[in-house]
C-alpha cells in the first residue's frame, strides 16, 4: 500500500501544476478514439483522485467540451494533455498519468473501450478489459466519436 499519498504533476512547460493529497481511487487505460485524438497516442492512461483532495497549484488547464458527457483539459501555453472531467464523476478529478511527476507510482486497474483499440497496439498485461466502459464507474465519455 502506498504510504505517501501526495502526488504532483503538470504540463510540459510548467504553466499548469497540480497536487493530489489522497491515494488514487483508480487507474484506467482508455483506448477510445477521443482519447487517442486528445493525446496523440494509441491509448491514454488516467488516474482518478478524490476531488476534495485535489488542487491546481497554478492556473487550471483550459477545458474543451469534447462530447455531451466530458471535457478535456490541456495547457493553454504548451498544449500538454492534462485530464478529463465528467459530470457523472464530479466526485473525482481525472488526470493523465503521463502528466504526473512520478507516474510509476500509479496502479492501473483495467482497460476500457478496447473495442476501439488500434489492432497493432498490444499490451501484455493481465488486467481486466472492457469492450466499452468499466463496471467500476458510471462513465459515459468514451463511446462518442
Amino acid at each position: 500500500m502506498e504510504r505517501d499519498t501526495t502526488f504532483e504533476g503538470g504540463c510540459l512547460c510548467g504553466a499548469v501544476r497540480y497536487r493530489a493529497s489522497a491515494a488514487p481511487l483508480r487507474g484506467v487505460i482508455c483506448h477510445c478514439a477521443m482519447c487517442r485524438r486528445h493525446s496523440g497516442a494509441p491509448a491514454l492512461a488516467f488516474v482518478h483522485f478524490p476531488a476534495d483532495a485535489f488542487e491546481w497549484l497554478t492556473a487550471p488547464p483550459t477545458w474543451y467540451r469534447s462530447s455531451p458527457f466530458a471535457e478535456r483539459g490541456f495547457c493553454p501555453t504548451c498544449g500538454s494533455t492534462l485530464g478529463m472531467r465528467e459530470q457523472v464523476l464530479a466526485d473525482r478529478v481525472q488526470v493523465c498519468v503521463g502528466s504526473l511527476d512520478q507516474p510509476e507510482r500509479i496502479r492501473i486497474d483495467d482497460h476500457v473501450w478496447t473495442r476501439s483499440r488500434i489492432p497493432w497496439f498490444e499490451i501484455g498485461d493481465h488486467l481486466p478489459r472492457f469492450e466499452e466502459r468499466s463496471t467500476a464507474v458510471p462513465s459515459r465519455a468514451g463511446g462518442v466519436s
